[in-house]
């Protein structure tokens, strides 16, 4: 058996408040007790924000289209994925304006555990042929038009949310992101499936990037990154002063710290698979974000061990090109274009870690792929 349900369609005029299915309802020949709920936040800045709740039986996460389908946290048993942002609530887009504090309006309803940055572009703020981009673009920050709710039994039993978002805009790009979120029954995962289409008649230029954000409990003193590094390149010169620890965390620093960013160049399997994990100090817990390099040929890590009131977190975030301002990524030949009717496919798995064995496991995955320390370059990229 399996069933699929409409919670929202802009053009049909189809908006669902609230839906639920459960285990209880007999889709799924299954013993675990799944389900999936659609529901509306109210009170302060979250007030209409959609929010969809998933149990898989195992593993449970929200999912916010009206944030551009962000992955809000996760949950594995009493192991949260996510971190403490001094934003405690999902803030609806009406709170925000992009460009404001010289673009950096983004940062004004960030708590999330995944977001999205693009479409089109994805970097710091900058002003580009006359247009002011704001930072990491505006697909966070946009609703979904269509979104649909799958759970199927074949060949697996998986429950699958799909939205469609719109980044257009007049005499400008047309650029619709289909966005899946699917995870299997009992599994300790889910799946981001991503497809950007150019619907206008036009070459447009598109930018892409995963930011998924961990803090504690895995996050802490003697955590650490586990990926098959080449090179590793400090952004700036904040960086290129940590450049010996880029891969270590101390903890939470004492206030007037500021964030870190380095650029890395995994080594990928044969089939162009990267895997990065990240573990507390004794291994007990971790995570692993996976995607596969044809699809993002680019890596950065941001570390940010701020007090924990100040938000203290890391940003694993594959993408398109590296996270600086678009004429620059430009000029580095790092912006690919879409042609009009043409599609960009893009793929990443979250996997919570609940105990050694798994932590090790996908260490031991990495190790293979790469044993060899990785080439540092000491100058920044930005100089």
């Amino acid at each position: 058996m399996s069933l699929s349900q409409l919670l929202t369609d802009s053009q049909l005029g189809v908006w669902l408040d609230h839906w639920s299915i459960s285990s209880r309802d007999s889709i799924l020949d299954t013993a675990a007790d799944w389900s999936v709920t659609k529901t509306v936040l109210h009170g302060g800045r979250q007030e209409g924000v959609d929010c969809i709740l998933v149990n898989n039986g195992r593993l449970q996460f929200s999912v916010i289209p009206t944030r551009g389908f962000l992955v809000w946290e996760a949950k594995l048993g009493p192991m949260r994925l996510g971190w403490d942002s001094p934003v405690r609530e999902v803030v609806h887009p009406h709170y925000v304006t992009l460009t404001e504090n010289g673009g950096f309006g983004w940062l004004d309803g960030f708590g999330e555990l995944v977001s999205r940055c693009g479409l089109e572009s994805i970097g710091a703020p900058c002003t580009d042929s006359g247009v002011l981009l704001p930072l990491h673009g505006r697909i966070n920050y946009l609703p979904a038009s269509r979104v649909t709710v799958e759970v199927v039994a074949d060949p697996t039993p998986t429950i699958r949310l799909r939205g469609e978002v719109v980044e257009t805009r007049m005499f400008g790009a047309r650029l619709r992101l289909t966005a899946e979120i699917e995870t299997q029954i009992g599994s300790n995962e889910f799946i981001l499936r991503d497809t950007i289409a150019n619907e206008g008649g036009a070459d447009r230029e598109f930018q892409y990037l995963y930011h998924a954000n961990f803090g504690p409990p895995i996050l802490e003193a003697g955590a650490r990154l586990v990926v098959a590094a080449v090179k590793v390149a400090p952004r700036d010169k904040r960086a290129a002063e940590r450049l010996a620890e880029w891969d270590q965390y101390t903890g939470p620093s004492q206030p007037g710290y500021t964030e870190e960013v380095y650029y890395i160049t995994p080594q990928a399997s044969e089939n162009g698979q990267v895997d990065t994990l990240l573990h507390s100090a004794d291994k007990s817990r971790g995570v692993s974000v996976s995607y596969n390099s044809r699809e993002l040929a680019y890596l950065t890590l941001w570390k940010n061990e701020a007090p924990l009131a100040n938000g203290y977190v890391t940003g694993i975030e594959p993408a398109t090109s590296l996270p600086n301002p678009r004429p620059f990524e430009r000029q580095a030949g790092r912006v690919p274009k879409l042609r009009p009717g043409e599609n960009y496919r893009s793929a990443i798995t979250v996997r919570a870690l609940g105990t050694q064995n798994e932590v090790e496991e996908i260490e031991r995955r990495i190790r293979t792929i790469r044993q060899d320390p990785p080439e540092i370059q000491a100058q920044p990229v930005l100089g």
